[in-house]
């Protein structure tokens, strides 16, 4: 079956504008996005990680998901294919913005979290920004990963989302915790001037899918008032443990 609209490959990633990203998106904590950090800090801190190789696949302009990765690991690696992106990303691995403070102040809500003095410090150590795409990701090589907002809005391709999750999944070792959240009914977005395509999922089968290469999955919807954009329903946050 042809793709109602373009395939990843055809989307002119390099054009993508972080920073109008960022300023529309993350210059102030929302509500729906604070509690996906709270569940998903609670979560990594529930799941007992020390000196883990960890990744963030599909960073983009997004630097939170990395965030709650940070106390467990010995290696932070934010995979990203849009070059624009990825020399954002990489200013923000060196020393990360002030809007992120907040962010930050979530996490450390926890202990686990709290018990880290310095997390800008921690970024630069821990850190490395991996032009790649998430296609291209290699077998079994993290200890815990997530993968925010990707599989919705990297094509038109329903096949392609699927894709996406089943070789987030794959990247991780048996048995490695994940977190991997998603625009539901997404229709597109913009970026500054730019559209970029999505796809309108649905909740059955974004967890229907992540529970075919994991266990111990558990699902939280976020209906957000008022919606951060116009064009999609909810946002959904999925955590489990890969079946290897």
């Amino acid at each position: 079956m042809q793709s109602p609209g373009p395939v990843n490959t055809e989307v002119e990633w390099d054009r993508f504008d972080p920073q109008a990203y960022v300023r529309h998106n993350y210059a102030d904590l929302r509500s729906d996005d604070r509690e996906l950090l709270r569940r998903t800090r609670d979560f990594f801190a529930a799941a007992k990680l020390t000196d883990a190789r960890c990744v963030d696949v599909g960073s983009g302009a997004n630097l939170y998901p990395a965030l709650t990765l940070l106390p467990f690991a010995r290696a932070i690696d934010l995979c990203e294919l849009s070059t624009s992106n990825v020399r954002w990303l990489r200013t923000q691995v060196d020393g990360y913005d002030e809007l992120w403070d907040p962010y930050w102040q979530v996490c450390v809500e926890h202990p686990a979290y709290a018990a880290l003095s310095d997390p800008r410090q921690r970024l630069a150590q821990v850190g490395q920004v991996c032009r790649t795409s998430v296609f291209d990701l290699p077998q079994h090589t993290w200890d815990a990963g997530t993968m925010f907002f990707v599989a919705c809005s990297i094509s038109a391709d329903r096949a392609e989302a699927e894709h996406a999750v089943a070789r987030f999944l794959r990247a991780l070792r048996p048995g490695a915790p994940f977190a991997v959240a998603v625009m539901l009914g997404s229709v597109g977005y913009r970026v500054g001037l730019r559209s970029f395509p999505a796809v309108a999922l649905h909740r059955a089968e974004v967890v229907a899918g992540i529970a075919a290469g994991a266990y111990d999955v558990t699902v939280h919807e976020e209906r957000p008032r008022p919606p951060l954009r116009d064009g999609y329903q909810s946002m959904l946050l999925t955590t489990g443990r890969t079946r290897g």
